[in-house]
């Protein structure tokens, strides 16, 4: 074997033991970090539109994934603030009969908790190629707790089952692109009830809250969408690093309208083995 034919070898077998390397991984852990921005008009706690932001969000997730299917599991939370757009923070000040003034400002907190798991199955022909298409469910919990919107407590909480599909697109070599898709066709949401405040004798207020403000809501009246939009870039077989973009439009008549726009831009990175 001659030299040239040997350095011909050497590069073959370094472009087939990454893919190869990388194919016998099949778990990975995933973490994340970014901010959200939040915009929604909900009739029932105010007649103000209110805009929130949550820097940062944190995220985990895991992912076993084959040539034909995977599953994830990711969990995100983080706290922030929420105010009216059109006032933000407002600042009150008064002066006592001493003469010591006095302010306080109000600007609600806000937190969010959302937990996700699907689990999808590639479908078409028999090996993946560069572009792939998966397709099958995710069940998930989103919870938006503010401390004050028009002096009540805020909630919006939901449970709910949801298709899928997304697709992925190697673009070149070690680069990828992916795009999915939800929208919730059953589900469970918490809302304020008429009286804005629930009461019970029996339980106490956020048991009561949860009990009396929960219902099960079908497609043609829960409006949940979820659209996400990916980058990822495989450094090496055991490291992956990328972004993601996630928003998700809610929309729910009782008892009165709600509109809720969330979205966030994510930085991840996984760890395979």
């Amino acid at each position: 074997m001659n030299t040239l034919q040997k350095i011909a070898l050497g590069f073959a077998a370094l472009t087939i033991i990454p893919s190869t390397a990388s194919a016998q991984y099949r778990n990975s852990i995933g973490f994340s970090v970014g901010t959200v921005s939040l915009r929604t008009l909900d009739q029932q706690a105010s007649p103000l539109r209110y805009t929130g932001t949550i820097r940062p969000l944190y995220g985990l997730s895991y992912r076993r994934r084959t040539s034909d299917s995977q599953f994830n599991l990711r969990l995100s939370g983080g706290l922030g603030t929420m105010n009216p757009e059109r006032f933000g923070p407002r600042t009150y000040s008064t002066t006592f009969d001493d003469g010591k003034p006095f302010s306080y400002q109000i600007s609600s907190a806000l937190y969010q908790v959302n937990l996700e798991a699907g689990y999808l199955r590639r479908i078409g022909g028999p090996e993946p190629g560069r572009l792939n298409t998966w397709v099958g469910g995710s069940v998930s919990e989103s919870l938006l707790y503010a401390d004050e919107v028009a002096n009540f407590p805020w909630v919006i909480n939901t449970a709910t089952l949801s298709p899928v599909v997304q697709t992925d697109y190697a673009f070149a070599n070690h680069h990828s692109l992916t795009l999915r898709v939800d929208m919730a066709v059953i589900g469970l949401i918490t809302r304020a009830i008429w009286a804005n405040f629930p009461k019970s004798t029996s339980d106490n207020n956020v048991a009561a809250y949860f009990r009396q403000g929960t219902h099960p809501a079908t497609a043609n009246r829960l409006g949940n969408v979820n659209v996400q939009l990916g980058y990822s870039y495989r450094i090496s077989p055991r490291l992956s690093v990328g972004t993601t973009y996630r928003a998700r439009y809610l929309n729910y008549p009782d008892p009165r309208p709600v509109r809720l726009l969330n979205s966030s831009l994510m930085v991840e990175s996984e760890i395979h083995f």
